[in-house]
């Protein structure tokens, strides 16, 4: 049993996963990779390797563990988002057991997931969920050997400056050796992309080997005399393993290598996507375990085996699969002993073979695959005992203490990718990443670089910042992203993902640039990825590095790729409405003394600030201040609003009730920047609060309606001791998704930052806006009052009811601007803004024509997107489908709205929508963006449909599916109507907000 081995396999497994983990959601698919690796995949390994050694069969193999795979396995939300996952599906295999009571071979099948997925959850809770700490106890004992990999998986060649690799590398170093208490011999280079530059930058990290493909080695200058048997030295004395071919072919290929057996089980053959496609019950039963948008997803519920290349699959038997598997292990072991007693032949020293694989392979892929494995091990150990076999497994690091010397050679650009080389990772649909991460990476180096040798030091803040900095640049550049994209998976959120990223760091570097720190964001950002605590800026500064690359300009190292944002000088654009209420202009003298007189028999004096109010209509806010204010007035309050001049309007007026003052604006004759005029505006509203003042008015309280009446709210409540209310009618942050890439937009994010904490108490429209307003600005939940906005109750409806002849013949009129009688019309009504998804609405015309190609939409509003959503309609040829209303007065909205078949409202990004409840008040069928305060208005399927934002596919299904069933439609609508006149009438809202004023006073 001491005889010189003639061979050795070395195992590794490169267990990875990008790091899908998402604070605020948690019905991702993507993030449901992690899940399911952990199920097929990691568990089970650990299972088996701890089998292996409660039974004391040897075994010695080597594992990847990425630090991003590391960080999800060590976070407590992922952790508790796992069980949860858990429970889930054996929920769901207990209802499988019971759906296949006829079918015995099924029943069977779904017994054994159930067993399989409660001992997973057994032993998850038993490890107290810290798998890490199991593998650590693997490789305490020797068996495993874990290696490390660069921070988030980069394609290193592909990074243009050195200091940024050598960060990649050491922060992978560092974080290995928080887990597993040492720094790891080997490294896995992702994606195996290897290129001459890297070897001084892992010399340097300490590495003493890494893994290429084969023909990084057969390539090499000198040609290697040992060729892939055995490792290549670099000028820097770190090792290259090459991988070998032929095993790989065995393992890897699902045609020709073992996964593809007819015996395995199906992988394509999940319940998540074989039941409900003609049952309805069957999709009832199946929704619940799909994404919250119905996508489809595996349950790893699968009942065939491959059986052939056909359609028709025949059930999985387990027995005959085991029984395969060890067969597979067997001819594994036959291959390589032949193999290597082949090589040993011409060899001056033992043969190895690098076997590398991705560790998702064994248990997701190849549900088998750990099986195979343990097999692969138990038959070795019997052939060992019986004498049969030279063979050993082994892991790298042994085979370099048997042998630290090895060939010297200049191993050339290389990868395991397709052809071999770098094309998976740059070809022409994700070329454009490394134009944005080299502009980003290059500002991040010289930002640091700037200040070095300076007498300077970074506060504490700059440090924090600059560590998430560096932070969101490597997330940036996880190859994972551009892999995606190359395969077609799913594009859309790895260009997100690479996107956000590069903002968020450019959004950083300008807090260090300007001095303008917003630690909110960063607080964000951090709870966003609490990943590499070990990360540290400095390390950008620890290798040689070509100093000339850091000479561009600021301005061209500004991303190209700008995120749509509305203009803000958009809200200065007005419309004067006519207001049906009566009014009455009267003297300021008369009102004064007015006041004076009503003044005992009013309950409360209010003061409301508004920057906008009627006739001045550019959003929701005006009409929202209006009815709550003249409601406030039924009530017993005084109110009194101060806006700013519209022209042809007096400065003063009783409107409704309501005491109305318009403050006049400085005139100039140029154009002044936003916030200066913004600065102006509440200047002049203080000025006018001061005059009322003098005349002997004052106020109970402050009603402050959104940012932009923040300084005069705050200079009033300092001068007269007011308490402050303040409504939040949307946030910066939300417009922007987040996105907060601009002085003006993080100038506005702290304003309403301090408007709500100066406020006594804030109000907001819709239960999204109240975790959004908690979060964003870290207010107590107490001080915060969800008071939905409301629509003005009518006698009649002109769908419903049967108004006059008059009035259906404007509605007719109205409609035959745009639709025949017998051609189905959609109707869109807001601000032609990005938050508002138009472009998604337009987009998703293009598959409802296909079904109903009559079908046309009308769009009314204006904002500065109508020319891009033009250009839109223009380029997919909808010219004829698509119509741009512009702004219309209330009667018009009123009539398109009854007159429309279907109302859209596709916003990504809406704190109320009261819009929808017009349509909604009209009769007319709605359908709505799952997000804000749409999502809460709405019951899906119920009173109207919810689609995911931004989701095109979703949208226009849901479209043609009210167009097409109209007795579907009547009932929605006929609910919907119902919903608006009990539960959101402006009685009630005004009762609500004057208990919130009430509890101000009082406490």
């Amino acid at each position: 049993m001491n005889e010189q081995p003639n061979g050795h396999i070395a195992l590794v497994l490169h267990a990875h996963l990008p790091y899908v983990r998402h604070r605020n959601r948690d019905d991702l698919m993507e993030e449901r990779w992690f899940f399911e690796a952990m199920t097929e995949t990691y568990i089970p390994l650990l299972d088996t390797f701890e089998r292996l050694q409660a039974d004391h069969v040897p075994f010695r193999i080597t594992m990847t563990l990425t630090p991003t795979l590391l960080a999800m396995m060590a976070d407590p939300l992922m952790q508790e988002r796992y069980e949860q996952y858990l429970l889930r599906a054996i929920g769901l295999a207990e209802r499988e057991i019971e759906r296949n009571e006829p079918n015995e071979a099924f029943i069977a099948l779904a017994v054994m997931y159930f067993d399989r997925w409660t001992r997973w959850l057994r032993l998850y809770r038993e490890w107290e969920r810290d798998v890490i700490a199991r593998f650590r106890c693997l490789a305490d004992a020797g068996v495993l050997e874990i290696i490390t990999c660069a921070a988030t998986h980069a394609f290193l060649p592909f990074i243009k400056h050195p200091a940024s690799i050598y960060a990649q590398i050491e922060t992978g170093m560092l974080e290995h050796e928080r887990f597993f208490g040492q720094r790891p011999h080997g490294i896995w280079l992702p994606e195996c992309a290897y290129a001459p530059h890297l070897s001084p930058l892992l010399k340097q990290c300490g590495v003493r080997y890494f893994v290429v493909d084969a023909h990084g080695i057969e390539h090499a200058e000198p040609p290697p005399t040992r060729g892939c048997f055995a490792p290549v030295q670099t000028a820097d004395g770190v090792h290259a393993f090459a991988r070998d071919v032929s095993s790989s072919q065995q393992v890897w290929s699902s045609h020709e290598g073992y996964p593809g057996d007819y015996d395995y089980r199906e992988y394509y053959r999940d319940i998540g996507f074989d039941l409900g496609w003609s049952d309805e019950q069957e999709w009832k039963y199946i929704k619940p375990y799909m994404l919250h948008d119905g996508a489809r997803m595996n349950t790893g519920i699968k009942y065939y085996r491959i059986t052939s290349t056909h359609e028709e699959k025949e059930p999985y038997r387990p027995d005959w699969a085991k029984h395969k598997a060890y067969a597979h292990a067997r001819h594994f072991l036959d291959s390589r002993e032949q193999q290597l007693q082949l090589a040993a032949t011409h060899l001056d020293r033992t043969p190895v073979v690098l076997c590398p694989y991705d560790a998702e392979l064994f248990g997701h892929w190849w549900y088998e695959g750990p099986l195979w494995i343990e097999a692969l091990f138990r038959e070795q150990a019997t052939r060992r005992s019986l004498g049969q076999s030279k063979l050993t497994f082994v892991a790298p690091i042994d085979y370099l203490e048997q042998y630290p010397q090895s060939e010297q050679a200049h191993i050339p650009f290389c990868t395991w990718g397709r052809d071999g080389y770098g094309d998976v990772w740059l070809q022409e649909h994700n070329d454009w990443i490394y134009k944005h991460l080299h502009q980003v990476e290059t500002r991040l180096l010289h930002t640091i670089e700037q200040h070095q040798g300076e007498q300077w030091a970074f506060s504490s803040i700059q440090e924090r910042i600059l560590n998430q900095a560096v932070r969101e640049f490597m997330l940036a550049g996880s190859s994972d992203w551009a892999f995606i994209i190359d395969a077609n998976t799913v594009p859309s959120y790895a260009t997100a993902r690479t996107k956000q990223h590069v903002m968020r760091c450019h959004t950083l570097l300008d807090m260090i640039d300007k001095g303008l720190f917003d630690q909110l964001l960063l607080e964000q950002m951090e709870q966003d990825a609490p990943c590499f605590p070990t990360l540290d800026y400095r390390l950008l500064l620890h290798t040689e590095r070509n100093h000339n690359d850091m000479k561009a300009t600021h301005a061209e190292q500004q991303i190209a790729a700008q995120l749509f944002t509305e203009s803000a000088t958009a809200h200065l654009k007005t419309s004067l409405l006519h207001t049906a209420e009566t009014t009455y202009r009267v003297p300021r003298g008369a009102m004064l003394k007015l006041s004076k007189q009503q003044r005992n028999n009013a309950v409360k004096r209010v003061l409301m600030l508004a920057w906008e109010f009627p006739p001045l209509i550019v959003g929701g806010l005006s009409r929202a201040v209006y009815d709550l204010s003249r409601h406030l007035v039924r009530r017993q309050c005084e109110v009194h609003i101060v806006t700013r001049e519209v022209p042809g309007s007096p400065s003063f007026e009783m409107m409704s009730g309501i005491y109305v003052h318009r403050v006049p604006l400085i005139q100039t004759n140029t154009e002044i920047e936003f916030m200066d005029w913004v600065f102006q505006m509440n200047n002049a509203m203080s000025d006018g609060v001061n005059e009322l003042v003098q005349h002997g008015i004052s106020f109970d309280f402050i009603h402050a309606h959104d940012w932009l009446v923040y300084l005069a709210a705050k200079d009033l409540k300092d001068a007269y001791n007011w308490p402050l209310i303040a409504t939040v009618h949307a946030t910066e942050h939300g417009r922007n998704h987040g996105a907060l890439e601009n002085d003006l937009q993080r100038r506005i994010h702290d304003m309403e930052l301090q408007l709500t904490n100066e406020a006594e108490h804030v109000i907001v429209c819709s239960s999204a806006m109240v975790h959004e307003v908690e979060r964003l600005f870290g207010l107590a939940r107490h001080k915060i009052s969800m008071i939905p906005n409301g629509v003005e109750r009518k006698a009649g409806n002109l769908k419903l009811h049967g108004n006059s002849k008059s009035t259906k013949s404007d509605m007719k009129q109205v409609r035959l601007q745009y639709a025949q009688p017998n051609e189905p019309m959609l109707f869109y009504i807001g601000r032609l803004v990005f938050e508002k998804g138009v472009h998604v609405l337009i987009e998703a015309m293009t598959h409802v024509v296909r079904s109903t190609p009559q079908a046309k939409l009308v769009i009314a509003g204006s904002g500065p997107m109508k020319h891009e959503l033009q250009r839109l309609v223009k380029e997919r040829h909808l010219d004829n489908t698509v119509h741009f209303a512009g702004f219309v007065n209330d009667d018009e909205r009123d009539a398109l709205l009854s007159a429309a078949n279907v109302c859209v409202f596709p916003s990504l990004y809406e704190p109320f929508g009261i819009v929808a409840l017009e349509a909604m008040q009209q009769g007319t069928p709605v359908v709505v963006s799952d997000t804000g305060g749409l999502a809460e208005i709405v019951e899906h399927e119920v009173d109207g449909f919810k689609a995911l934002p931004g989701h095109v596919e979703s949208l226009a299904w849901h479209i043609t599916e009210l167009i097409n069933n109209r007795e579907l439609a009547e009932r929605m609508a006929t609910r919907a109507q119902v919903k608006v006149q009990t539960q959101y009438d402006w009685h009630t809202i005004a009762v609500s907000t004057q208990r919130v004023y009430e509890g101000v006073i009082a406490r």
